[in-house]
């Protein structure tokens, strides 16, 4: 018995010491807000860093750092502390404050009672309105029978009758004025309701809010000064790259300046913070992604698309992806049989959801949560090795087109020097990432079967020490506006092209000259015979790539197409000859000579022949969708070498 009480006396006193400490903890504790001196801005989100200067003895107590922004991530708060400061724990909460309210407040509070009183009046008389209106049809409903029975007897007081329809049309056009002034005096009480609502809130805005602050457990280990480090995640800011290039008049070097438009409204002012650009995406996880094993079995295929069939159908019933065998709700398992383009949709879908998901992985803390993520994770990507095992050729070639599209994973960082300040508001804001200068190499391109305007164009070495992301570039030409594109993603050492506009003093058109049609035996050959006309206004010499085309046949051996020997000899580059010459594209590299016009124009002459069963007609192909990726991809090797 005595052992029983010495020990609940113990834990009576342990308790007791505790709450003692723990008020203690509270009245000790120290509350800084510190100041914003390092943001990491990602592509939507941002990771601050607060410097908290902490200073005092050597021991343990609370910091409290008040004046977070709204869109904080709550999870996403830690602390450092360095040597001297030991971080025992960190969290997060939210507080309501209010102010005592006002006088101003009170003289509202009671105008808008007596407005409320005032509209509660007016629809009372309303509703009196309305009854008066009732009687009078009532009234109506016993005046006309009466008087018409009356009548059929001979008895009708006229004199009476009479009265009563005066007074009846008289009664409607009073209540018909009135209903006129209480519809009106319910407009201007309302409106007046509004304002003084209005006038309220923006009085108490801040009277009654929500405070959110990080509650820090220090413990100091040395007397003195020392600083805390509170990082953590806010939503709704990020950047995008933006160019701005100019040349001179020399043409020898092109100025490119790099800058970020950035949006940021957090609800927090950034003033004079180091400030770093990151194409990465920030991740609160700190394992990576678990991998699950790829099972497989063997099943009938008819069968299979079947169960595929009805998994889909439930699964869009039910609004909610599948994830079973056969791969994610709406996917071809086989890969067999199916279109170019339908098989790039389905690889493309995928590749989304993937990516999707493995940002949600990256921000999962909670094991359940990350668990789930990493499953569907593993799912998608199993749907893309199930494709690579019974895939065939059109399949196996759109998988290797996507898998070499790594631009977008490109994974950058930028930090600016200096200091950069970036308020919270709706607009973009503009900040300078670098600036260089790029030795150019200028030239025009001349596409005649598609325009008469020659456009300039720079090849551009990246000889800078950054990657230059893709994104909108503003051009300039000798100090004159020119016009706007878009660059593509650059590394460091590659090179690129840049358009310059159109030059107004050089035109170009393209002629057929010549056609005859010959039959020999079951085929037709037509022989088509070109003129390319180059003029130049300037008084200098001007080079300038001139493309043209001739037809592709899509099965190869049912058209033939041959080309003669042209009066230009075709461009000898490497890269054109690898990627376009192949495609039945043609590219001429000439000087057209100064003031070359008219009679003097700079011409280039070219013919071919198509050969064909004359039994047919050359068409165009119904594959539009598939044909245009490919051009896509055309235009994008050209802009990047």
């Amino acid at each position: 018995m005595t052992i029983r009480y010495a020990v609940s006396r113990a834990c009576i006193i342990f308790i007791l010491a505790a709450v003692a400490s723990m008020l203690t903890h509270d009245a000790t504790a120290q509350t800084v807000n510190g100041r914003v001196a390092a943001v990491t801005l990602y592509r939507g989100q941002a990771q601050v860093t607060r410097a908290i200067p902490v200073d005092g003895d050597a021991r343990s107590f609370e910091v409290i750092v008040g004046d977070l922004p709204e869109q904080i991530v709550q999870d996403s708060l830690f602390a450092e502390g360095g040597e001297s400061v030991e971080i025992r724990a960190v969290r997060f909460r939210n507080r309501a404050v209010g102010d005592q309210p006002r006088e101003e407040v009170r003289a509202l509070d009671r105008e808008i009672l007596e407005t409320q009183r005032q509209i509660e009046l007016n629809q009372k008389r309303v509703a009196l309105l309305g009854r008066r209106a009732g009687y009078l049809a009532k009234l109506e409903g016993f005046v006309a029978p009466t008087a018409q029975n009356d009548l059929s007897k001979g008895v009708l007081d006229a004199e009476a009758l009479e009265k009563i329809t005066t007074f009846s049309f008289s009664q409607h056009e009073k209540i018909a004025e009135e209903e006129v002034q209480l519809a009106r005096a319910a407009h201007e009480l309302n409106e007046q309701m509004q304002l003084l609502q209005r006038k309220r809130a923006e009085i108490t805005g801040g009277a009654s809010r929500t405070v959110r602050e990080a509650v820090l457990f220090l413990r100091k280990n040395a007397p003195g000064a020392a600083d805390v480090r509170l990082n953590y995640l806010v939503n709704n800011c990020g950047w995008s790259p933006s160019y701005t290039m100019r040349s001179g008049a020399d043409r020898r070097q092109v100025r490119v300046e790099y800058n970020a438009l950035i949006h940021q409204l957090t609800g927090e002012d950034w003033s004079d913070v180091n400030l770093t650009l990151s194409t990465a995406s920030p991740a609160l996880s700190a394992a990576g992604p678990g991998l699950a094993p790829f099972h497989v079995v063997l099943a009938n295929e008819s069968v299979a698309q079947q169960q595929q069939s009805a998994a889909n159908q439930a699964g869009s019933a039910a609004n909610q992806p599948m994830e079973n065998l056969f791969g994610p709700q709406g996917t071809n398992p086989y890969g067999r049989g199916v279109s170019k383009a339908a098989m790039l949709g389905q690889v493309r879908g995928i590749n989304t959801q993937r990516n999707e998901v493995a940002k949600a992985v990256g921000n999962s803390i909670k094991f359940e949560e990350q668990s789930s993520f990493n499953w569907t994770l593993n799912d998608l990507a199993c749907a893309l090795q199930q494709l690579e095992i019974n895939g065939d050729a059109t399949t196996l070639g759109v998988l290797r087109n996507e898998d070499s599209e790594e631009a977008d994973g490109l994974s950058l960082t930028y930090q600016l020097p200096g200091g950069v300040s970036l308020a919270s508001r709706s607009d973009q804001q503009m900040v300078r990432i670098m600036q260089t200068d790029l030795n150019s190499r200028f030239y025009h391109v001349a596409v005649p079967v598609l325009a008469s305007y020659i456009y300039r164009e720079a090849e551009l070495l990246n000889t800078s020490n950054e990657d230059f992301l893709a994104g909108p570039v503003t051009v300039y030409l000798d100090g004159r506006f020119v016009g706007r594109g878009e660059l593509p993603t650059v590394a460091r050492g590659q090179t690129f092209v840049v358009g310059f506009g159109a030059n107004p003093q050089l035109r170009a058109r393209r002629e057929l000259a010549d056609k005859k049609d010959d039959v020999r035996g079951g085929n037709r050959e037509t022989r088509f015979d070109y003129r390319i006309v180059i003029e130049n206004f300037t008084n200098e010499v001007t080079p300038v790539r001139v493309m043209d085309r001739l037809p592709h046949a899509e099965n190869g051996t049912d058209i033939r197409v041959a080309l003669g020997e042209p009066s230009d000899p075709i461009s000898d580059d490497k890269l054109y000859n690898r990627r376009e010459k192949p495609m039945g594209i043609l590219r001429w590299d000439i000087d057209v000579p100064a003031s070359a016009s008219a009679d003097n124009a700079r011409i280039i002459n070219y013919h071919y022949t198509v050969e064909y069963d004359r039994q047919y007609v050359v068409s165009l192909p119904a594959a539009k969708q598939t044909l245009q990726e490919e051009f896509q991809r055309l235009q994008q090797d050209r802009r990047k070498q």
